[in-house]
């Protein structure tokens, strides 16, 4: 598994789960404790968004509830992934937002916030999530990990990526000096160039 070999994953930490359903009112999920490694087709759990599984012989996440929020809230978001990646989680405990420092973040829409504690599995931490994560990729999740929130699983990992390289290098640079985000004006002209410039056209 790709999330496994990225290293942003250990053992049993972390979820992932991926909208389905042709009106997407449903989503597979990942078991509850099982390793990365062992995991296997039959353990993922198909849910509706009552929170009712619909098939499958395993529990499901403990965090499904967290995913299923973002879901019903944010119609974009097809795949989402949640990791306790250790530069974020390290950002997280600060409670400490991800600025925009880099192009990354600035084309995740906006500064990563972080969503205010609350015990995992909690419906009390899955309304933190949503809220903290508004209309961005990404939001980090205090004492905890992240959370990348994309169009497709392979967009959603990308983004997990991006969030745990960029944490890196602003505990980094904060380690060395000042940190200088870049300003809201620039942000705003780099994400109209990159949507216009940036790849190719066929």
């Amino acid at each position: 598994m790709k999330i496994f070999k990225s290293g942003l994953v250990h053992g049993t930490g972390g979820n992932l789960s991926m909208r389905v359903g042709e009106k997407g009112d449903m989503y597979l999920m990942t078991p509850s404790g099982i390793d990365y490694e062992q995991i296997a087709p039959d353990d993922i759990v198909l849910i509706d968004m009552n929170g009712k599984v619909i098939e499958g012989e395993r529990k499901p996440s403990i965090e499904h509830g967290m995913h299923r929020e973002v879901y019903k809230k944010r119609k974009d978001v097809n795949a989402i992934i949640h990791t306790h990646s250790l530069y974020s989680t390290a950002l997280s405990i600060t409670r400490q937002p991800l600025h925009q420092i880099e192009s990354s973040v600035v084309l995740m829409r906006g500064q990563i916030e972080v969503a205010e504690y609350a015990r995992h599995g909690s419906m009390e931490l899955a309304m933190n999530v949503v809220n903290a994560l508004g209309d961005r990729k990404a939001v980090l999740m205090a004492n905890h990990g992240q959370l990348a929130a994309d169009e497709s699983l392979a967009k959603a990992l990308k983004t997990c990526v991006s969030v745990e390289h960029c944490a890196q290098m602003y505990i980094l640079a904060r380690s060395v000096g000042q940190v200088y985000p870049i300003s809201p004006e620039k942000c705003d002209e780099l994400r109209e160039y990159i949507k216009t410039s940036y790849g190719q056209t066929k």
